[in-house]
């Protein structure tokens, strides 16, 4: 098929998310109650009070704006913790109730922690207390009346349906509390309206100027094809074929199942789906763009073959007024007005001096953190305080109040032993460097280096590895401050002592968050780093990376099948391997090696790991159309539960699921006959199967040949993929 290409950034894949992906979008918070904008409007008093007719100070509130390094005096623009609270309550009920679940303090790939979305809610409301002091001062507030207006209509759309009505109050109580729930949101977005219209009125202008400086950009992100193509070998076949398709004879997709030699694709009739520009090779990618849909064109010749190709639809734009006709419209400006109100938001603070202060200790200690995670210096100073703090002089750990400070001392200081681990590996390879240079080439300057680089010719590889390499020790040296073997070696008992150090305090750190939040799959992976070969460990992590990564997807085709057409546009035929064959002979590699085999896992943790082995077989039994790898996850299966039955003789619930899986696979094994041919092979189908199953099961691990080896289409690149408890990353390299 028409390789699809990487645009040169060779970290590419870090962009690549799954296809269902979670995103923090809080502007002006989803769920969140503005008391303080209700408060002014309706004349209440629920917001800035903790309690009712009790007078609070600042230094009582989560925090609030301050003006000249001084908090306001107007309470207005204070966040109470009950305003805080009740945002972040409804806020999160909200989320879980659409089936997100965060960790308390751990955030993974694809989500954020239940402390992470606190503290963006706590930003959100300093933003809105922005707001609220801007159009105060500028007249810009929205009229009770015309929140009260804007409120009714909303509320009668939705119960003039009697259903949805019902619906409201079986899930609010009332008409009445839905009614104050959109109040609330009413008053933020027409507050929000307002402060944007009054501070960017030329939204609309700059929109229009920023899409005509950035088309180039635009069609790379928003133009695509929806096609079809029939791939073959030689130009006289695809001139014949599309005479055929032409004339009526046979249909384009029928042609492509029949003809075309990219097998991936032909079974689909040739779809390719959905594809941008840039991701495949350049004169199938240009063919396309400029095809008129629902036409048949070429041969088209590229680097594979000759291909016929059929646009179903294409979304492409040359001009402003082309590219508001398109969906990516919307989606384009309203990243773009959220980035406009951003730079805004904070020209307006930094002109006014206007800035906030945290008085709540963990927020104050999220705060520090999130600054510290992009800022290697902080990170450092706030890695250096944690550990005084937090552990005693043999790194053992202080317990203090709060998870959140070892938390994050574990989070930055395995990024700080990733940091030494490569500075030892690079000291280590300046000493292989200089123990195998010659010491003409480490005299030299690195710009002397590079200059004879220029003069000697590509012909003498000898030369320039010499030189490449004596380059390297030169950056080397120069990094690390070393120019002696002595030195050197200094620097290498200094780093390597340090990391003795981290690496106690971080696994001290891991084994105690193991012990308080054992569920986290964030430590549970950290806890498989620590000790990978502790059976309990190792289940815990398999289990977790089955039950995250896996299991949905062999419960769910139309899920899988999503997954497949998602990552098949970046893996090609290898899609399948990555999503379930490699983890799932990962984690029975695992299990196997680790637990079942295990002389000091106990049975209760043996029959969980083999209990674990026969549902992930079991669903791939159920999902496979292919009779033959049917049979052997069949198969698959029964090993595993007869290993069940050896641990547990007396259940007759195990013996009974044997039994049945016996007659599962001889039915197989009928229908297999029934079809096939009488010959000497055939008559051997019956054992062939369970013969192969047998002769592969050696010390217990079964080495079980999951979906389709064929080679990728992708090119020649490089793999590293890694299914953990957190989810897919993947780098190609």
């Amino acid at each position: 098929m028409p390789n699809r290409k990487s645009r040169g950034n060779s970290n590419f894949m870090k962009s690549i998310q799954r296809p269902i992906v979670w995103a923090v979008a809080i502007l002006f918070g989803v769920g969140i109650v503005w008391w303080s904008v209700a408060q002014y409007l309706g004349g209440g008093s629920q917001g800035n009070e903790q309690g009712i007719g009790t007078e609070i100070s600042f230094s009582e509130t989560v925090g609030g704006l301050t003006k000249d390094g001084t908090p306001l005096s107007n309470s207005d623009y204070w966040i109470t913790y009950s305003e805080y609270e009740t945002s972040v309550r409804d806020t999160l009920t909200n989320l879980r109730s659409q089936g997100y679940n965060f960790d308390p303090y751990f955030e993974t790939e694809n989500y954020p922690s239940e402390m992470g979305i606190r503290y963006d809610l706590f930003k959100s409301l300093i933003d809105q207390k922005t707001l609220l002091l801007y159009a105060t001062e500028n007249g810009v507030l929205p009229t009770a009346e015309q929140v009260d207006a804007e409120t009714n209509r909303i509320v009668d759309e939705y119960v003039a349906d009697e259903e949805t009505k019902s619906a409201i109050i079986y899930q609010y109580g009332s008409v009445d509390a839905f009614s104050e729930l959109v109040r609330d949101y009413v008053v933020t977005q027409m507050l929000a309206t307002n402060v944007t219209q009054k501070a960017i009125p030329d939204m609309e202008e700059r929109f229009e100027n920023y899409v005509n400086e950035n088309m180039e950009d635009l069609k790379i992100n928003y133009e695509k094809v929806d096609a079809n193509h029939i791939l073959v070998s030689d130009e006289a076949s695809a001139v014949e074929i599309k005479s055929m398709i032409d004339s009526g004879e046979i249909s384009f997709t029928d042609a492509a199942t029949q003809f075309s030699i990219d097998t991936g694709t032909a079974i689909n009739g040739g779809a390719l789906g959905e594809f941008k520009r840039g991701q495949m090779v350049q004169e199938f990618e240009d063919a396309s763009f400029d095809a008129t849909p629902g036409l048949v064109i070429g041969p088209v010749e590229s680097q594979f073959g000759y291909h016929l190709i059929r646009v179903n639809s294409k979304t492409t734009f040359d001009t402003f007024e082309e590219f508001a006709s398109t969906s990516a419209y919307q989606t384009e400006l309203g990243r773009f007005e959220n980035e406009e109100f951003n730079k805004w938001i904070a020209d307006y603070r930094q002109q006014n001096n206007l800035s906030y202060t945290i008085n709540d200790p963990d927020l104050q200690m999220y705060a520090r953190y999130d600054e510290a995670i992009s800022d290697p210096e902080k990170s450092s100073a706030l890695l250096e305080e944690l550990e005084k703090d937090y552990f005693d002089e043999s790194g053992n750990l202080l317990i203090g109040d709060s998870y959140l400070p070892v938390v994050f001392y574990t989070e930055l200081a395995e990024n700080e032993i990733t940091k030494l681990r490569n500075q030892i590996f690079d000291l280590e390879d300046l000493q292989d460097l200089l123990l195998t240079l010659p010491s003409t080439a480490t005299s030299l300057t690195i710009d002397e280096i590079d200059s004879r680089l220029e003069t000697i010719p590509s012909t003498d590889t000898e030369a320039r590895s010499v030189l490449t390499d004596a380059k390297r020790a030169k950056e080397y040296m120069s990094e690390f401050n070393v120019e002696t073997p002595e030195e050197i070696e200094e620097a290498l008992a200094e780093k390597r002592s340090l990391l003795d150090s981290k690496n106690l305090r971080f696994e001290n750190s891991v084994r105690y968050l193991y012990s308080v939040m054992p569920n986290s799959a964030r430590v549970i992976n950290y806890m498989y780093q620590t000790d990978g070969d502790n059976p309990e460990v190792v289940y815990m992590y398999n289990e977790t990376s089955y039950n995250t990564n896996i299991r949905p997807l062999l419960e769910s085709p139309e899920l899988l099948d999503s997954y497949l057409e998602y990552y098949g546009q970046y893996f090609g035929a290898q899609a399948r391997s990555l999503l379930l064959d490699s983890p799932i002979q990962g984690i029975e590699s695992d299990l196997n090696q680790k637990v079942i085999n295990s002389t000091e896992a106990a049975t209760d943790l043996k029959m969980s790991a083999l209990y674990l082995l026969v549902d992930i077989y079991e669903k791939m039994a159920n999902m496979e159309q292919n009779e033959q790898l049917t049979q052997i996850y069949l198969l698959s299966e029964k090993h595993y539960l007869e290993k069940l039955a050896e641990l547990y003789p007396e259940d007759e619930t195990i013996r009974s699921l044997i039994e049945t899986i016996k007659f599962q696979i001889s039915e197989l094994n009928a229908q297999n006959n029934v079809d096939a041919t009488p010959t000497a092979d055939a008559t051997s189908t019956e054992t062939s199967t369970e013969t192969l199953i047998d002769t592969e099961i050696g010390t217990g691990e079964l080495e079980v040949p999951l979906g389709n080896d064929e080679h990728s289409s992708i090119g020649d690149v490089d793999l590293d993929v890694n299914f953990d408890s957190e989810g897919a990353t993947e780098t190609v390299n």
